[in-house]
């Protein structure tokens, strides 16, 4: 009997802080899952640390208690100065165990895991609150087809003190975004980078990077996604390097939105394995496209089967995706690049791009070698210089 009222039933799991067990309130008359942090043979300083982390856990938590798609923390009892945290009990299995025993999920029931995670994460970040260890383990799936976001015990809120080492990492590190390993400060876009490779393992079955590798993230480029269909786009703008390309939330969720309309096509899988049949027998395959197509196009948000393909039998080519993308947006550029010349009054066709196939990228648009500002003050610049040309030459021939 824990804090003279919870009985514990039976052990649900454990990790490295502690372990979950499935107990009853005899109070309620309902079942609850308890979330005991361990302490023993723990040093003074992180037993503080410890206790300070799970009491941030429940206050995090229960700011959010009234969202669908997160964790109800109902109350926090301590026992021999360890603390509990009485939790809603999930009729199911985490992410983690979904993908061990049955393999990857449909890619519509991966997308329904995208918008629920998506939800989640909003509204966290909403109220200055940062998961930090978004993972398939702190993913449950309930048995009614629910999807939780659990596990806020490294989570920081704006308003917490530092509870942390500035030298310590603390996470998981092959859900770790870039900028987590380089120690740079980090917000919300970084549990945005965690849930796409979250979403990549769920879809793919695999990682995105090498996993003998776990700062891959640093150096690597993710696989190029084999099942993912029309969700390739919110995965490659996911696992972006620079947190600047990511999507936020709302651009995601459109991003779903658009693929829910669009509906499943050939890459989705069944449970067994077996392909589903293709909606219409004279669609292209995306899987017959080279893989650099694929990335090319899913980083620019470019459907490959709605592109005019110059290759053999029709197939589309880089430069074909190209083509495509300059035709949608008006030159061949990141998305990060086009916000800020839109921000800057820049006219991107006179920019030229350093990167490859002469991708323009954020820093060209900064520092631009032909670009002109198309607002006023670039219209200004332009005037003052025809002004001044004009004295000039007035001079000279005077």
């Amino acid at each position: 009997m824990i804090g003279g009222r919870y009985r514990l039933t039976r052990p649900l799991g454990a990790g490295g802080f502690g372990e979950v067990w499935e107990a009853h309130d005899p109070v309620l008359a309902v079942d609850v899952a308890m979330k005991m942090v361990r302490l023993s043979s723990v040093p003074d300083e992180a037993r503080a640390e410890l206790l300070a982390r799970a009491a941030r856990e429940s206050r995090n938590a229960a700011r959010l208690r009234d969202h669908p798609h997160i964790i109800t923390v109902h109350d926090v009892v301590e026992v021999d100065d360890a603390p509990w945290i009485v939790m809603q009990l999930v009729d199911g299995g985490s992410l983690a165990d979904e993908l061990r025993v049955n393999g990857p999920l449909t890619l519509r029931r991966t997308v329904d895991v995208a918008e629920a995670l998506l939800s989640a994460l909003g509204a966290a970040h909403d109220a200055g609150i940062m998961h930090r260890d978004v993972k398939p383990a702190n993913v449950m799936l309930g048995e009614n087809g629910d999807v939780l976001l659990t596990d806020f015990g490294i989570a920081v809120a704006h308003s917490d003190p530092r509870l942390t080492r500035t030298t310590m990492v603390i996470g998981s590190p092959a859900y770790m975004a870039p900028e987590r390993w380089q120690g740079a400060p980090n917000d919300g876009r970084s549990d945005l980078f965690s849930l796409g490779v979250t979403l990549y393992e769920a879809v793919e079955g695999v990682p995105p990077f090498p996993p003998d590798n776990l700062a891959a993230a640093l150096t690597e480029t993710p696989r190029a996604p084999q099942r993912a269909g029309l969700l390739t786009p919110l995965l490659i703008g996911l696992l972006a390097r620079d947190p600047a390309d990511r999507p936020t939330v709302p651009q995601a969720l459109a991003m779903l939105d658009r693929a829910r309309r669009t509906g499943a096509r050939p890459t989705e899988v069944r449970r067994s394995g077996t392909p589903t049949t293709p909606r219409a027998t004279g669609e292209r395959r995306q899987g017959a496209h080279d893989a650099s197509v694929l990335r090319l196009a899913a980083e620019h948000d470019v459907e490959v089967n709605s592109v005019r393909g110059t290759g053999a039998d029709g197939r589309v080519r880089v430069h074909d995706v190209i083509a495509a993308v300059k035709a949608r947006h008006g030159a061949f550029a990141t998305p990060a690049a086009r916000e800020f010349a839109a921000q800057q009054g820049i006219d991107l066709t006179g920019v030229t791009g350093s990167g490859k196939h002469g991708l323009i990228c954020i820093q060209d648009v900064k520092h631009p070698s032909t670009g002109m500002k198309t607002g006023s003050g670039g219209i200004v610049i332009a005037v003052a210089c025809v002004v001044l040309l004009l004295v000039l030459l007035a001079r000279l021939s005077g």
